[in-house]
């Protein structure tokens, strides 16, 4: 589904565009989503919407079956890329699931600011965004995906998110559809 518009109270959601996440990703990939979603935040606290910035600290309890790639993460794993716009008034939450709809944080923030469409940006696509953006679809938000803001460590996983899983629940296209929807519910 393309980009047909912005909801005039919508949140952007980043997701664990960290140190230690963004190093596995393609140094390319990494500079793209970042810059892509620098935009989208520029352009969200101009319009005075919520940012949420979701950071990954691990996995949920009792799942270590699967080893974390490279062993311990360094001390700034979870910090997040000097090059975005991280404002004092943004929500920074940490996860230890796929979806950041396991904050009460965030569905908290969501809920106060009467949010009804959420933009979800981010790494991995067939992961913790698709997984974030499936939550907020069953939780009755409309959901978009900027798909030049996303990217996946598995190529195959990524191209399987965007092109099966994410268009039955969201409205894809580029950071910029994204930008000119935003502009035309400011009009």
């Amino acid at each position: 589904m393309s980009i047909t518009r912005i909801d005039p109270v919508s949140a952007l959601i980043a997701i664990d565009l960290q140190n230690g996440i963004l190093a596995l990703a393609g140094a390319e990939d990494a500079r793209r989503i970042v810059e892509r979603t620098a935009e989208l935040a520029d352009a969200f606290h101009a319009a005075g919407l919520p940012v949420i910035w979701v950071t990954a600290l691990g996995r949920p309890a009792g799942r270590t079956e699967v080893p974390l790639p490279g062993g311990e993460p360094p001390a700034d794993f979870a910090v997040l890329d000097e090059r975005l716009p991280v404002a004092e008034k943004d929500l920074q939450v940490a996860k230890k699931a796929l979806s950041a709809f396991t904050s009460a944080e965030v569905t908290g923030l969501l809920a106060d600011r009467a949010v009804t469409n959420v933009v979800v940006t981010g790494i991995a696509t067939g992961m913790g965004v698709e997984s974030t953006a499936r939550a907020a679809y069953d939780a009755g938000y409309s959901v978009t995906v900027p798909t030049d803001a996303v990217t996946d460590l598995s190529v195959e996983r990524g191209r399987l998110s965007l092109t099966l899983a994410l268009p039955a629940i969201a409205e894809t296209g580029t950071t910029a559809d994204v930008l000119a929807a935003l502009r035309r519910t400011r009009d």
